[in-house]
């Protein structure tokens, strides 16, 4: 074969190739979607996203301390869930004063508006808080928790007498821990507050607690503060199946209180259970008959003076 017939019988190969090579791309490709008539799903409009969302309260800009709370100082906005205690209309908290210091952009919320620190909503109207020092033995291995209820027990070695007595007593029964360490039970607003610093989780670990609060039935502080300087003092946790805290939500449980006298002032030998010494009885006088002047005169059962 000539070698002019073979480059022309190349060349028609080559473009046999490339034709198979574009049809097969071609071929390949998606088909293009048809047209529809139908009308594509329609977008859900931001209103109504916002009708799924809940409303709060968000303050524009710092508020100071005891400042009164205007319309131009606050603003809502809509959340997917709103924080507990928080409010969903600005009537709602306009003319109230807030309490403490609000930064801009914070969520309001009863905890800023009502009067009262976090310890003080989480007692009752007849519960006093009190705090008592505590290490990891006093605290039941350092395992106690805000919302426990405890035994407070009170241990004294007595030396008043020369000898030493040593004595244990339940102070006070079935008492409500409100705070151990910086740990602090939930308050009425349903939000858990904490009495930490802003210091690190690391440092949190490693800090002991040193107080634990307690809710004291009012009759019973003073019982309390006595036991607290007579001896040592520990506390005994009781049992979650006892359900003390729902009989306390439901006014089921009473404080089995040692202190029927009130909140009379009561001692420290009454706290003891001592005896007061008995006093000393006053020795009697005879008195000696007054003479009587004249002459007795007896006639049968009768007896008469006659002067002289």
């Amino acid at each position: 074969m000539n070698s002019k017939v073979l480059m022309v019988f190349a060349g028609l190969l080559l473009v046999g190739a490339v034709v198979v090579g574009y049809v097969g791309v071609s071929l390949s490709k998606p088909a293009k979607p048809v047209a529809s008539s139908e009308t594509p799903a329609a977008v859900i409009p931001a209103e109504v996203d916002k009708l799924q969302r809940t409303p709060v309260v968000i303050v524009t800009h710092d508020l100071p301390a005891l400042a009164v709370l205007t319309a131009k100082d606050l603003r809502l906005e809509y959340l997917q869930t709103a924080p507990a205690g928080s409010f969903a209309k600005i009537d709602a908290v306009v003319g109230q004063r807030v309490w403490v210091a609000v930064p801009a952009g914070s969520i309001l919320s009863a905890a800023v508006t009502e009067p009262g620190g976090p310890l003080a909503r989480t007692i009752r109207p007849d519960e006093r808080a009190m705090a008592i020092a505590v290490d990891e033995v006093i605290g039941g291995g350092g395992f106690v928790l805000p919302g426990d209820y405890v035994d407070v027990m009170l241990f004294v070695a007595d030396q008043s007498n020369g000898t030493r007595d040593l004595s244990a007593q339940v102070v006070l029964p079935g008492v409500r821990v409100l705070t151990y360490g910086e740990q602090i039970a939930v308050a009425n607003d349903g939000q858990a507050h904490q009495t930490a610093d802003g210091k690190d989780d690391k440092q949190k670990e490693h800090k002991v607690p040193r107080t634990a609060v307690l809710a004291v039935p009012a009759e019973s502080v003073a019982r309390l503060m006595l036991a607290s300087q007579a001896g040592s003092l520990r506390l005994a946790v009781r049992s979650k199946d006892e359900q003390l805290y729902e009989k306390d939500q439901e006014g089921r449980y009473l404080h089995a209180s040692l202190n029927p006298a009130g909140s009379e002032p009561i001692s420290l030998d009454q706290l003891l259970g001592r005896r007061a010494p008995a006093k000393p009885q006053a020795t009697r006088r005879e008195i000696a008959p007054s003479a009587v002047s004249g002459v007795v005169v007896y006639r049968g059962s009768k007896v008469t003076h006659e002067a002289p």
